[in-house]
């Protein structure tokens, strides 16, 4: 193989997995490293590249904005009061 091709195919690779871990993204996945691709991307990967990186760029905001109601949700639960132990906790209203 040549160098150009040899790059070709590390960016290919790459962005496999890339797709892969986006389609995967509800998963439970084993962390993954990358190997970085030898040379610049080629230009005739650079716009499934650039729709990948719109695709993580979704994730994140969707990530951020799901923390973001978590931590909402957390501090309203952290003002209801507890209610003391000493006091009943059902109210009998048939006898």
């Amino acid at each position: 193989m040549t160098a150009v091709s040899d790059n070709l195919a590390a960016w290919l690779k790459l962005l496999d997995q890339f797709e892969r871990a986006l389609d995967a993204a509800d998963e439970t996945l084993e962390p993954q490293s990358f190997d970085e691709p030898p040379g610049p991307m080629p230009e005739e990967v650079r716009e499934r590249a650039e729709d990948i990186f719109a695709r993580q760029q979704l994730m994140i905001n969707s990530v951020i904005t799901s923390r973001a109601k978590v931590a909402r949700e957390l501090a309203a639960l952290r003002r209801v009061a507890t209610p003391s132990t000493d006091a009943p906790v059902y109210l009998d209203v048939e006898g």
